[in-house]
């Protein structure tokens, strides 16, 4: 054969043949473990396109398409939002500076992004930490303001900002985003509401800031899919430098940056959004340290006697340190208020404060309970409005609301109307039990991210219980004829 006849030749073909066999292995080799070191560093998420012109710091910065496409969202949304904010109200145009600042502290760190390797941990929170603090102004702005008749148009940013917090999220950023809209747009439909064909500063101011929010989502989806994208190929965080958005829209940092509010009277510390940071960049960790809520703890397994809204006297048990609703601190941390501020009843900080009332009241006036904690308030006449906002175990017994009632970032609540009351909108709350006079059976219940809702009605005749009906909280979708139908999950 030719083998035998050669058999020197033969052999070095073999060896030539495994050579070159090694040496595929070996590139196959390299590339694997370049492609788990860009894993690693968080470059898995990028697009093909764009790790591709992310591979060097050259193409990065406010050259890279997805600074460039976050400098389109400020140019189209915050810069008209700052602007038509400056013409409602001086606290609004504040507020919205501090948004622009915090929008293009977070618009360095996404150019920070395209030349540098993501950081470690540690490190992670002095890169968000400008974005962070700015975020605290913005809410503790919100905090002091709780008087101010621009306080819904404050609340809608306050609630908003939080969708910033996306860059430490993942593997899904943008759902979260969509979450911190759901709570602005509670406090922005409400402008929407109030100012249809009245002023189209509030509804431009609407439109523009949640504009921001869904657009937001949007380019997320597109340029970090599964987080914020760093350059596998980049400097240390540390050692780059990047230059601030180049359209003059965000106000200037330092010295024209508003002061950061002082820690108010009685104690109370502004919220600290960095822990939240923190917590954020754990992912699916963040919940492993909740305890498991067993069938005895839940309201509907408790004896009716451990429903009611006040606590006994001789309660020893103070309450679980979980953060109720907004995530605030419960029960009062400045000294107890009830006063009329213009056309608004403000009671605040009321803790075991049993039989207030309000006797002397107008159809114009506004009712608004805050941070108010084991307290029974009775409101006699009509009013126009009453907001009940971040309280616990409380009751609360009324005549007539013009517009209606609105409870939000509460717990354990006892609402009863005697008279009418058009709506009432309850949001992010936990247990409440409502009860419906002969004259409110039509009134409408809204409700949105919230549980243990329970309406009260009369019986039969005067002599009869009342009924008790249990708000739907488990729905069922379907898509039939070119959309979804809804409907709520009936149990037999």
């Amino acid at each position: 054969s030719r083998i035998a006849r050669y058999p020197r030749q033969a052999n070095m073909s073999l060896e030539s043949a495994i050579s070159n066999l090694v040496g595929r292995l070996e590139a196959v080799t390299a590339r694997l473990e370049k492609v788990e070191k860009q894993v690693v560093s968080g470059a898995g998420s990028a697009p093909a396109a764009q790790q591709g012109s992310s591979s060097g710091s050259s193409s990065g910065g406010d050259d890279h398409a997805a600074v460039q496409a976050y400098d389109a969202l400020i140019a189209e949304y915050v810069t008209p939002f700052v602007e038509v904010s400056s013409k409602i109200s001086p606290e609004t145009k504040q507020q919205s500076d501090l948004f622009a600042q915090a929008v293009a502290a977070q618009r360095k760190m996404i150019a920070l992004a395209t030349k540098a390797k993501k950081p470690a941990d540690a490190d992670m929170q002095n890169v968000i930490k400008p974005t962070s603090d700015l975020m605290q102004e913005i809410v503790a702005l919100r905090d002091k303001q709780r008087t101010s008749k621009f306080f819904t148009n404050l609340s809608t940013v306050s609630e908003g900002v939080g969708a910033l917090g996306w860059v430490v999220v993942s593997p899904t950023p943008g759902p979260h985003v969509k979450d911190m809209r759901g709570g602005s747009e509670f406090y922005s439909n409400r402008l929407l509401k109030d100012f249809k064909d009245k002023d189209n500063n509030q509804l431009d101011f609407v439109k523009h800031f949640n504009g921001f929010l869904k657009e937001l989502e949007t380019y997320i989806k597109k340029f970090h899919t599964t987080g914020l994208t760093w350059n596998p190929q980049g400097a240390d965080a540390s050692k780059v430098t990047v230059s601030g958005p180049a359209a003059a829209a965000a106000p200037a940092p330092a010295a024209a940056a508003p002061a950061k509010p002082a820690a108010p009277a009685g104690g109370a510390a502004k919220p600290d959004i960095s822990n939240v940071f923190s917590a954020l960049s754990k992912g699916t960790e963040v919940t492993s340290g909740l305890k498991k809520v067993t069938d005895d703890m839940k309201a509907k397994n408790r004896d009716p006697s451990e429903r009611s809204s006040v606590v006994p006297a001789s309660s020893s048990k103070a309450p679980a340190a979980s953060k109720a609703g907004s995530g605030e601190k419960t029960g009062p941390s400045r000294p107890a208020k009830l006063a009329l501020e213009g056309n608004k009843w403000v009671v605040e900080f009321q803790s075991g404060a049993q039989g207030l009332r309000i006797t002397e009241t107008e159809p114009k006036q506004t009712i608004y309970i805050y941070r108010c904690e084991n307290t029974t308030i009775q409101i006699s006449g009509k009013v126009n409005t009453i907001i009940i906002d971040a309280c616990k175990k409380v009751g609360v017994v009324f005549e007539n609301a013009i517009s209606g009632i609105e409870v939000v970032n509460s717990t354990g609540l006892e609402v009863q109307v005697t008279g009418k009351v058009p709506s009432v909108a309850i949001d992010k709350t936990t247990g409440i039990q409502l009860y419906l006079g002969k004259d409110a059976l039509d009134t409408e219940i809204v409700s949105s991210k919230s549980s243990e809702m329970n309406v009260l009605v009369p019986g039969k005749d005067e002599n009869s219980d009342l009924v008790e009906i249990a708000v739907p909280e488990q729905y069922k979708t379907v898509y039939k004829g070119g959309k979804l139908i809804t409907e709520s999950v009936q149990h037999v």
